[in-house]
């Protein structure tokens, strides 16, 4: 108590005499990364696909998007599109009222990047499947949208709303092949119906995503694909 009745007249003088000036607060963040969040706006990307074709998210408002974090190495991933059930459903999307946009997105960077971009553009065309497969080998798109698996897919309405983010199926092994019932179609449904989509998240299973890691390529071994035929 008596050091501060010394101190207090001393301060006020500094302050009448312009020798302690008052510290502006800021009151807002500018520098916070946007995270993609179930019911907010998905953050915006720019991304290359495997035909040097530019893609923004943005460019898709009015239309559904259906993003699918994608890696053919991945055994899960690789189980999806081969047993035909991925090349069902975007056929099945392409057959909607409301037109549906499916791209693919590789945040793979265990391997060279032209590595990913050859062997993830040559699984697609001997699949036949005609699909944008978009590179994010920096991983930003990828941690921005919270991609931790292969496949995890997620749904944006027409307004650039995501609306799910998750499994593509409950059939986590495979069984079922192409008959499994996806919640990516149930989604679409409920959206094309005006009905609330629920639920909005389920556990997404399958592969690591295969980032990046301090900045240099990842060192971890993958296992090469099989030719087919």
């Amino acid at each position: 108590m008596f050091t501060s009745l010394l101190l207090t007249p001393t301060l006020a003088a500094l302050v009448v005499l312009g020798a302690v000036q008052p510290t502006s607060i800021p009151t807002t963040k500018t520098d916070e990364k946007k995270i993609a969040e179930v019911g907010k706006e998905a953050p915006e990307f720019e991304l290359q696909d495997q035909h040097g074709k530019t893609h923004i998210l943005s460019d898709y408002k009015g239309k559904i998007v259906v993003l699918e974090w994608f890696n053919e190495s991945c055994p899960y991933c690789e189980a999806a599109w081969e047993s035909g059930l991925v090349p069902n459903l975007i056929k099945t999307l392409g057959e909607q009222e409301t037109e549906v946009v499916y791209l693919t997105i590789n945040s793979t960077a265990n391997k060279p990047e032209e590595k990913v971009l050859e062997s993830g553009a040559d699984f697609l065309e001997e699949l036949k499947v005609t699909v944008p497969m978009l590179m994010d080998y920096d991983g930003k798109a990828g941690k921005v949208f919270g991609a931790r698996t292969t496949p995890h897919m997620f749904v944006i309405n027409a307004e650039g709303i995501l609306v799910y983010q998750g499994a593509i199926s409950d059939d986590r092994k495979g069984k079922e092949g192409d008959k499994a019932e996806t919640h990516i179609m149930r989604v679409v449904t409920q959206l094309e119906a005006g009905e609330e989509v629920s639920p909005s998240y389920v556990q997404p299973w399958g592969c690591s995503v295969k980032y990046k890691r301090d900045g240099k390529s990842g060192n971890r071994s993958e296992r090469g694909r099989k030719p087919r035929g």
